[in-house]
Formats: C-alpha cells, sequence, structure tokens
C-alpha cells in the first residue's frame, strides 16, 4: 500500500517518475551545476538570490558566458537587493557576453511601487536544456565553498532532479522571468513538452507568488508535519517561527514523535539569532531537542518519517512568509530522505545539544534582548 501521498496537502501536485540526488555543501552542489551549465546545448535557466563577484562567481560567470557563446540561450534572474554587493560591471559583463539578464526589483527612483524593493526573490534554481535541475539553499558565492578552499566553510544541501518534474521547476522561473523580460528573450511554459521517466522518486513543486498564495509553503511544511508518526528532523538557518510552528512541533512531541531541531549557534544576523533564542525554551519544555552547530548550518530542510523530505529556500521566518518569493520541493523517495537525516545527523553530532538546566541559566537582560528581538520578528 502506498502511504506517502498522506504527507502531501494537495496530492495532485505529485508528479511521478523522477530521479532525486541530494548535493552537500558546495563541495558537492557547484561542480554538479558547472558541469550540467558545461553541457547545456539549447538553453539554461538561473534563478538566484545571491550570485557574488568572486572565486566561484567568476567561475559560473564564465561557464554562462561560455554557453551563450555556443548558442545557448542563457536566462539569469538575479535579485538586487540580494546582490547588493556585487557590481553593476559584474552583471554588465555577462550581458555583454550573450547572456540575458534581469535585474529582480531593481529600484525605480521617482517611479511608483518603489516600496516594492522590500519584497525579494529568494529562490535559487537551476534548469539546464530543461532535463536536468537543481535547487536548494545555496545562493552562488564564496561562503558556501569549504574552508580548505578559501570560503566560508557554510553547510547547505541541494538536490538534483531528473524527470518530469523538471518542466514544473523551469515552469516556475519563466512564469516569473516572462513578466520582466523583452520579447526575445521569453519562452512559454507550454512548449517545455513532457519528459520520460527518470526513475521513482515523487516530487511536487511548491513556490509561492508575488501577491498570491502567500502560505503555501508554510501550509506543505505543516500538513507533513502533522501527519508524522514516527520523527520529524528540521533545519533552519533563521528559525524565528509563528506560533502555527512551534504548536506542530510541540504536538508531535506530544504523539511520540522524535523532533529534532539543527540551527547554527551564531548566523549572520545578530538580531535573528536572538529572535531564535526566543522560541527555545518553550521547545526545549515540550520536549524537541535542539542542537546548536559551531558552522553556519544554512540548510533549509524538513524530513519527516522515512520518507518525506522538503528541500529549498524557504526559512521559518517573516520575511519568508510574506515577501520573499521562495520555492521548496516536497520529496516522497526513501533513500533522499535517508540521505538527508544522515547529513542532518553528522551535523549534530559536531554540534552541542541544548539543555533546559544550561539555557535556563541566562541572564534576565538577554532574556528581555531575546524577547524584544522576537516581537520585531516581522520586520526582520
Amino acid at each position: 500500500m502506498i502511504t506517502g501521498p498522506r504527507y502531501i496537502e494537495d496530492p495532485e501536485t505529485l508528479v511521478a517518475g523522477n530521479a532525486v540526488r541530494l548535493l552537500r555543501n558546495g563541495r558537492e552542489a557547484f561542480p554538479a551545476w558547472l558541469a550540467a551549465i558545461e553541457a547545456a546545448r539549447a538553453r539554461v535557466s538561473l534563478e538566484m538570490y545571491i550570485f557574488s563577484d568572486d572565486t566561484i562567481g567568476r567561475r559560473f560567470a564564465g561557464a554562462l558566458r561560455a554557453a551563450a557563446v555556443r548558442g545557448v540561450a542563457v536566462r539569469l534572474l538575479y535579485d538586487f537587493v540580494g546582490c547588493r554587493d556585487t557590481p553593476a560591471a559584474f552583471f554588465d559583463g555577462l550581458r555583454a557576453g550573450g547572456v540575458h539578464t534581469i535585474a529582480y526589483h531593481r529600484p525605480r527612483f521617482g517611479r511608483r511601487r518603489f516600496w516594492k524593493l522590500w519584497r525579494r526573490n529568494h529562490r535559487k534554481t537551476l534548469v539546464c536544456d530543461g532535463l536536468v535541475a537543481f535547487t536548494g539553499g545555496l545562493n552562488i558565492s564564496d561562503e558556501w565553498l569549504e574552508a580548505e578552499a578559501g570560503g566560508g566553510g557554510w553547510h547547505d544541501a541541494a538536490v538534483r532532479l531528473e524527470g518530469p518534474v523538471v518542466a514544473a521547476l523551469e515552469a516556475t522561473f519563466l512564469s516569473t522571468w516572462n513578466r520582466r523580460a523583452r520579447k526575445r528573450a521569453r519562452l512559454a511554459p507550454e512548449g517545455l513538452g513532457k519528459l520520460a521517466a527518470a526513475g521513482d522518486a515523487r516530487v511536487a513543486v511548491v513556490s509561492n507568488r508575488e501577491l498570491v498564495d502567500r502560505f503555501v509553503i508554510r501550509r506543505a511544511g505543516l500538513h507533513a508535519a502533522r501527519e508524522g508518526r514516527r520523527r520529524i528532523v528540521l533545519s533552519n538557518p533563521y528559525f524565528v517561527p509563528d506560533r502555527g510552528i512551534l504548536r506542530a512541533l510541540a504536538n508531535g512531541v506530544a504523539r511520540g514523535l522524535d523532533v529534532r531541531l539543527l540551527v547554527p549557534r551564531v548566523s549572520d544576523s545578530r538580531l535573528v539569532d536572538l529572535a531564535a533564542r526566543a522560541v527555545f525554551e518553550p521547545l526545549l519544555r515540550a520536549g524537541v531537542r535542539i542542537w546548536r552547530s559551531p558552522a553556519f548550518v544554512h540548510t533549509k530542510l524538513l524530513a519527516v518519517d522515512d520518507e518525506f523530505v522538503s528541500i529549498g529556500s524557504y526559512n521559518l521566518d517573516h520575511r519568508s512568509l510574506a515577501y520573499n518569493l521562495e520555492l521548496v520541493v516536497n520529496i516522497l523517495d526513501g533513500p533522499c530522505n535517508a540521505a538527508a537525516v544522515g547529513m542532518l545527523e553528522e551535523d549534530m553530532a559536531a554540534s552541542q545539544e541544548l539543555t533546559l538546566s544550561a539555557f535556563e541559566r541566562r541572564s534576565w537582560f538577554v532574556r528581555l534582548l531575546e524577547r524584544c528581538a522576537y516581537a520585531l520578528r516581522r520586520w526582520l
């Protein structure tokens, strides 16, 4: 009996017949992405929140320009705010090299809707020739290179996908791209065609849009957690959840589930770290086990029981909920689930488990700072 679909809020979104492979950190993800771009012969569709002018960023820029030179239609959609530290000349060089390049929500001073700068495209997707796709939490920046290569050593995860679901991922990209691109650079999603089965994994692409479906990713994750029967393993770098998510985790423990949370000890935002700490005590009291990693774990992953795993760009904070364009893939596949849980367990083994008795020893002043930071969560 197939039980997996119970984890999916809308089973009609499931696409069967896919091959899925987990990619750990930049060490595995970046070579796979570059190889796919270098092998492309028809088109490359790349959507990225951060695209830096650094060692790895220049390697990707060279690969994209080389693809354009050999006749590949290369489309790059980057977020203006996410790339605020990247010189404009970097993207001008890509345009000069034949890459169709668009900045998402570039400000237009003196025009209406300047407030849209608050809304960002936080997705990270790559599709090559409509045959292979990647998505996850990694950006193109040296922070995701291993420390031995001069990078930041950030921990993260992505997935490589083959099969019919690739068309669904590329269609999501094109729905955003086509509203901003010139006619010559547009591509109709209807012309993507259907791919033959490549494996046994069933995958649902879940994405929000600018003004609608704002809660669709949150609902899908909560639905899977509520259907859990054995365990919930969660990793998120900016863990500032609302009350509904906190209740779902606590209720999971009450139902007898093993509920585990992995967060970085220190992220790149001190204020977010304080806000996250404000929810640790009620979670610990409810029986949720929490590990804090000395490495910056940027992984955004939810695994439920032995089959369901969700990987993508979605942070458990108000910005991802209300303002950002986000995307996750919800996967029903035992081997991918096992690889994802194994990865998080390795990170937990290198982390320190937080105990209630130790956490309660923090001062009243620190508690006050945490509460104040959490009260500001809608603006972080």
